[in-house]
């Protein structure tokens, strides 16, 4: 699908009171052939369809569910690149919401109650959580039925800006009313559970799907640098977005000596963010110019992972960090912050891939020479990455969903 263009899965305005129309199957032909009876119709709320982990899983689960028979809308307040990635057969409800400062995505508000009114989903599952008050809200506002399961994606509390805090706030406060929240970690689901009101059996698990197949495929595709693949140079990556919970900082200390160790090390910073130019003056300033990369956005990271001998993850903090999974499925190396929460489930504590504290360069350089001298096996590495396939991960949501409208 592409994302500017004016396709045949409707489209819905904000002021829309018709139900959108859709190439899907409706909702009485959408029939589960064990059950006798129509799937329920659902929906997922990403605020856009820009570049970036969150809604590129949404796009993965979303075909998923699309695939196994429910009708399923895919409601954006601004459409964005990964829109292209979207079965034809979804409906992509585009509101061309305002984003105005200090409201954001809460200027959709009316634009979510009236898609909730004409399209009455049964559930509507928001992702993140400033997305997931303003469609609880917003769902208050319609005065539907539907249900509204959140999908937290980071870990609570740990981001500390003022309007971090009063989501946060928020969230606390709106999440007593709500059913059930999906956590994309245990991690995440632990800090659930501290920063709200919910009890643990009100937390479900289920983690982020990824296209290993396809990951894969495309890992092996030609990519436009030099250093990637090439026999005189091992390659370090980081694909990502450059901001704060990243800490690139602490990679680039880490590149540094690695680079100290193995000179013939080249670090590739893939990816955009507010830090990048921040980021550039550092590594020049450290000596790194003529061994660090920082090619931008780039269209094919897997085609990088493919050809890296080790991902480096240096967060801060995460929630399930999808980037490592897709490393996994190219069969590229990893080592990563043992940081709050994901990179040690993902890692199985280490059997996967080497893990490092939090904010400590030395070791995580240790932690990447250690791949890349002993690499975990890349057979064993394609097998954990089918744990967090969309087959696997799709059937958890059908048991989330059933749970959900059981008593309905």
């Amino acid at each position: 699908m592409t994302a500017e263009s004016e396709p045949s899965v409707g489209f819905v305005g904000p002021d829309s009171a018709d139900p959108p129309s859709t190439t899907a199957e409706s909702q009485d032909e959408n029939a589960d052939p064990e059950a006798g009876k129509a799937l329920p119709k659902l929906a997922f709320y990403v605020p856009s369809l820009d570049t970036g982990g969150a809604e590129r899983v949404t796009v993965t689960l979303v075909n998923e569910l699309n695939r196994r028979g429910y009708d399923v809308d895919l409601v954006v307040s601004s459409v964005g690149a990964m829109g292209e990635d979207l079965a034809e057969t979804v409906t992509l409800v585009n509101l061309d919401s305002p984003r105005p400062p200090g409201i954001g995505i809460g200027a959709g508000i009316p634009g979510i109650a009236s898609y909730l009114r004409s399209a009455s989903p049964a559930i509507l599952f928001p992702q993140m959580t400033y997305a997931s008050v303003v469609c609880a809200v917003a769902n208050a506002v319609s005065g539907t039925e539907t249900v509204v399961l959140p999908t937290e994606h980071n870990t609570l509390g740990m981001k500390t800006g003022r309007k971090d805090r009063a989501v946060s706030k928020v969230a606390g406060l709106l999440y007593r009313d709500i059913e059930r929240v999906i956590a994309v970690s245990q991690g995440v689901a632990d800090s659930v559970v501290a920063s709200t009101p919910l009890d643990s059996d009100r937390v479900t698990v289920t983690h982020n799907p990824i296209d290993v197949g396809s990951i894969n495929d495309r890992s092996t595709e030609p990519v436009d640098h030099p250093w990637i693949s090439s026999p005189d140079h091992e390659v370090v990556l980081y694909v990502g977005r450059h901001e704060d919970q990243k800490d690139l900082e602490t990679w680039l200390a880490a590149f540094k000596q690695i680079n100290e160790t193995i000179p013939s090390a080249r670090g590739i910073i893939a990816g955009k963010g507010s830090k990048r130019e921040e980021l550039r003056f550092i590594a020049e300033q450290e000596g790194l110019e003529d061994v660090v990369s920082f090619p931008g956005y780039v269209d094919n990271p897997y085609g990088y992972m493919g050809g890296a001998d080790v991902f480096m993850l240096s967060s801060q903090y995460e929630g399930l960090p999808t980037v490592l999974i897709e490393a996994l499925s190219c069969g590229c190396p990893v080592a990563s912050t043992d940081c709050p929460s994901g990179p040690s489930e993902i890692l199985a504590g280490g059997e996967y891939g080497s893990l490092a504290p939090v904010g400590k360069p030395q070791e995580l350089a240790d932690a990447a020479m250690s791949e890349l001298t002993d690499p975990v096996d890349e057979a064993a590495l394609l097998k954990r990455a089918e744990d967090f396939s969309p087959t696997a991960v799709g059937d958890t949501y059908e048991q989330v969903i059933q749970t959900v409208l059981a008593d309905r």
